[in-house]
Order: structure tokens, then sequence, then C-alpha cells
């Protein structure tokens, strides 16, 4: 019924035909319209407005988009309600346009996908919190600020996965694309280390403070050669999938060397460790048992090549639903209780565990962080409930609906990037803070 996810995948959608525009799904060709719509409208405001010429457009750019950006360093507001619900809306669009892209490239949609994906979201988040420890130099400390931080990290998932891709194409050796690939992530690993590594090594705060860069350049040095060491690990990735991992993960030890020099020259009493116990413990855990729950339920599935909530090729939901066999039997037996085992469905839930302690910790009194929530959104629940306790509460509801969504939707089998897409968004916009928002506590930042 569906194969996308047995070890034996890496071939499973060579010979898929790709979609031509034709074959779009209506709500597909909306969103890359309002992407384009957007876009357009977007740069010609910019454009206005480096000619000097007044226009309404361009002050409502500046005013809810870029001026808030640009003051973020120094009132920490870059959120207000106009750009959180633009940032969401536009985001949903992208995660449907780019579904329908990957599709009609063939790229692998299976849960390796989202695996292969996951270091970016530590990219972003060690990236931002250099940034905010104020790390990088007037250059690029604008372009770690949010959400220009999350195009940058596409930025490198793109270039790495594109570069992959052609040589991927182009190769009929084996051997030889195993080199070309952990070739490319070499150099683009020191790429990062030289762009992001003068910034640093140039900024006030370490020039001033003097701090001892060698943990980054140990560190640094270390990432450009993991994809060599993580090798046999990344066996069960695709081409593109390996460059897209590999990058991710040597640009994230790029910024973890750079705090790492930061904690060390820190006193030790400025460092506080135990949130990190907490906020990233009990969502690992959570993570754990939902795998643990499940893995043998959907290890049956896939033993007869079914993946809960993934229909077989050509088949409709409605047909799905209409439909009385043994096979659908055996799923809907089974699908409650694996749809938990899958990383789209428990990386998303424990994100939103972890965004929700992350925040508790930070704001409420108790703990003396003495941090304000400047998300619109997340400020107005917590006003709610007189208490960040409420949010935590709230975000692990979340992370219900979330596991509950997967549990009762059923993806076409055309459908699989959407699939993939809307669990790496749940996971970004859940983890990604809560990420942030710990080591930032732990650092003092």
């Amino acid at each position: 019924m569906n194969e996308a996810i047995t070890p034996k995948r890496k071939k499973h959608f060579a010979g898929l035909m790709l979609n031509q525009i034709e074959e779009l799904y209506d709500y597909e060709k909306l969103a890359i319209n309002i992407i384009l719509v957007s876009s357009g409208l977007f740069f010609i405001g910019i454009f206005l407005g480096e000619l000097d010429f007044t226009n309404p457009l361009t002050d409502f750019i500046y005013e809810y988009y870029l001026d808030p950006i640009i003051g973020e360093e120094s009132n920490d507001k870059s959120y207000n309600t106009i750009n959180t619900i633009t940032y969401a809306f536009i985001l949903a669009m992208f995660v449907v346009a780019l579904s329908a892209l990957l599709r009609y490239l063939g790229i692998d949609s299976s849960d390796y996908a989202i695996i292969a994906l996951f270091p970016y979201v530590l990219w972003a988040v060690f990236g931002e919190v250099v940034e905010d420890a104020k790390m990088f130099d007037t250059t690029l400390d604008a372009y770690f600020v949010s959400p220009g931080v999350h195009f940058q990290t596409a930025a490198w998932v793109i270039m790495a996965g594109f570069i992959a891709y052609i040589l991927e194409k182009k190769s009929d050796n084996k051997e030889e694309l195993e080199l070309e690939l952990e070739s490319t992530s070499n150099i683009l690993i020191l790429i990062q280390l030289l762009i992001y590594g003068t910034s640093i090594s140039n900024s006030s705060l370490v020039v001033n403070e003097d701090i001892n860069l060698a943990p980054l350049v140990l560190i640094g040095m270390f990432a450009i050669f993991t994809p060599q060491l993580l090798r046999q690990s990344m066996s069960v990735f695709t081409p593109v999938q390996k460059v897209v991992y590999s990058v991710g993960i040597g640009g994230f030890l790029i910024f973890f060397g750079a705090l790492s020099s930061l904690a060390i020259d820190l006193p030790s009493e400025d460092l506080v460790l135990w949130p990190l116990l907490i906020v990233i413990g009990l969502p690992s855990l959570l993570a754990y048992l939902m795998y643990k729950n499940g893995s043998e339920a959907a290890a049956e599935l896939s033993s007869r090549g079914f993946v809960a909530g993934i229909l077989p090729p050509s088949m409709t939901e409605n047909e799905y639903l209409e439909l009385n066999s043994p096979d659908k039997d055996f799923i809907e037996k089974l699908r409650r209780k694996a749809i938990g085992a899958y990383p789209v469905v428990f990386l998303a839930v424990s994100g939103q565990l972890l965004d929700g302690l992350a925040t508790w910790i930070g704001i409420d009194p108790i703990f003396g962080f003495g941090y304000e929530e400047k998300h619109v959104l997340s400020a107005m629940i917590i006003d709610i409930f007189d208490t960040a306790a409420g949010f935590a509460v709230i975000k692990l509801g979340l992370g219900g609906l979330i596991w509950f969504f997967f549990t009762i939707s059923n993806f076409e089998h055309r459908q699989q990037h959407l699939r993939l897409l809307i669990g790496l968004a749940m996971l970004v916009v859940g983890m990604a803070p809560g990420l942030r928002d710990v080591f930032r506590l732990s650092l003092g930042v």
C-alpha cells in the first residue's frame, strides 16, 4: 500500500512521474499565487522606498515588518499583531507550495526527511542565541533576527539539497558520488565557519571582553569532518538528505562552539544548567514514550507496506473512507497507537511541551529569571491565565491536538510531502523558540 519509510526505500520514488503544473491541487495553485503576489508587493514597497517615493505600501511594510526587526536589538519587540498573523499565514502558504515543489522534484517524503532537516532547528536556535549574546558583528547580526534567520536557514537547506540533487542526477558511480557528497558537505561547512567565525571574532563583545575563541576553532574544525564521521549513521539517507543533514550538523556545531567559548569565559555562578534538565529532559521523555508505545504497531504496519495516515497511490480519502477490506481493518486497528512512533509526530508534539516549559520557567516570578513574552498570542494567553504555567498547559494541549490531527488525517499518496512539512512547521514553531529561551536562561543572555 505504501513503502514510504521501509529501510529499502532508497529508490522507491525513482520511478514516479514528475507532476506537471496542471496536476497541482487547487489549494497548491492558490498558495503559490499568494506567495508570488505577496512577494511582489513586498519588493515593490522596498523599491519605492529606495526611490524615496512616499506611499502607503512602503510605510506599511516598514512600520509592521522591517522597523520591528531592525529595532529588536534595542527593545526585543519584533512581533506585533499584524506581522504575527502575516508570518503564520505565509508559513502555511510556504508549507503548501513547497510540498508541491518537493513532489515535482521527486524528493523523498519519508520520515527520514524530517530527521535530515532536524539539525536546522538547532542551527537557527543556536544562531539566534549567538545573536542574543551580541557575538556577531554588525554585518551579520540583523540576519539572525526572526524571521530573517529562518530564511537564512532555508537558504543553506536549498543550497545543500540542490547541489546534492545535481550530483546525484549526473553520477553513475556510487563510490564517486559518495566522495563528491562528502566533499561538498566539507566545503559548505568550511564556508560557514569562515563567514560566521569571522563575524564572531570581530564582534564588539569578543574584542572588548577578550573572549577566548579556542573552543569555536576546535569545534569548528571538528565540524568540517562530520560527514566522514557520520558516514555509517547516514547510510539510510538519500544523497540529498546526506548533504542537507551534514551541512546542518556542521553549522549547528559552529554556533555551539561560539557559545561554548562564551560559557567558558563566564563566571561559574552565572551559568544556570538546571533549566536544561527540565526543559529538554521532560519533552525528550515524552518523545521516547510516544515512540516506545507505538513502535511495535508501526513495525507491524510497515511489515505489510503500510504507513498510518498515508493512502495508497491513486486512492482518494473519500474512496478510503468508503472502503471495506481486511487491509483497512488492519490499518485502523493499529493507526492510533502507531502514529506516535513517527518522528514527524513525536517531535512536533514534544516540541510544544518544550516551548511551554521554557516559557514558564523564564517568565514565572518564582523562578527569578525575569523574562517577558514578546510574541503577541503567547502574551495574550499568559495574561488570560495570569500565570505562565497556564501557557505550558495550553502548549501541552496543543501537542495533544497535533497528535490527534495526525491520528485522524488521511494524506493521499501525492500529499506525503504536505504531511512531512506540516509536522516540520509544528516542530519549528514549538521547539525552536523553546530551545532558544532555555539556552538564553542558562547563559544569562
